[in-house]
């Protein structure tokens, strides 16, 4: 393979997983075909950008995010090893920088401050009103995290990212992460408790599942 096409096409691979389609072209790179890395960079830059969205207030100050961040990646490359996934690897890269930014900035908003959407897909009107409450009062309940329980959750939930890879990219202690993503449930939980509109409707309808961020 020596053209780019022929890289994104690396993607389309059947039998091959992310982890091992990533592992190709960073090698590929790493061979002398440097146009290679855009290929790459195509896959996560979206994954990038929106972590960018949690630490940064405006598109210009993400879209530099990305570029910084792969150019990073780019010239570390020879130093990943892929003894965890490339995703990984990068969104370690990723964290550090940002969370660097932000000690200067002392600036950190939650994914859910950046209108992400925390999906309800029933069809009964009032639970749908309802979801919308819970969505405003979790953005609310996030906020009044520690900084740290917030990343977490951001990483666990939105990212859909594990507690091992949360640990990875974050270099916290495995169960650390457990503790905090636990102890950041169980204060969203209780916040919503507060909220009349959510205490009394969930009262009548038992059955009524939260959102995935603030269930045990």
């Amino acid at each position: 393979m020596n053209m780019i096409t022929d890289y994104a096409a690396v993607y389309k691979k059947e039998g091959l997983n992310q982890t091992l389609r990533d592992y190709e072209v960073c090698k590929a790179v790493l061979n002398g075909n440097t146009q290679a890395f855009a290929v790459l960079a195509a896959q996560y830059q979206k994954r990038v950008y929106m972590l960018g969205l949690s630490f940064f207030d405006n598109t210009d100050d993400c879209e530099d995010f990305v570029q910084d961040v792969m150019l990073k990646a780019y010239s570390a490359l020879e130093t990943f090893r892929a003894e965890a996934p490339f995703a990984t690897w990068l969104m370690r890269i990723a964290y550090n920088t940002a969370i660097n930014s932000a000690k200067k900035r002392r600036n950190y908003a939650s994914l859910v401050d950046n209108d992400i959407e925390i999906e309800y897909r029933g069809d009964n009107p009032e639970e749908k009103h309802l979801n919308e409450c819970i969505i405003l009062s979790v953005r609310e309940a996030v906020n009044s995290l520690p900084d740290n329980y917030r990343i977490c959750i951001d990483l666990y939930f939105f990212y859909d990212m594990s507690y091992t890879d949360i640990a990875a990219v974050t270099e916290l202690p495995l169960n650390t992460i457990k503790s905090y993503i636990f102890r950041a449930k169980k204060i969203l939980r209780e916040y919503l408790k507060e909220d009349r509109t959510i205490f009394e409707y969930t009262h009548r309808r038992p059955s009524f599942s939260y959102p995935a961020v603030v269930r045990n």
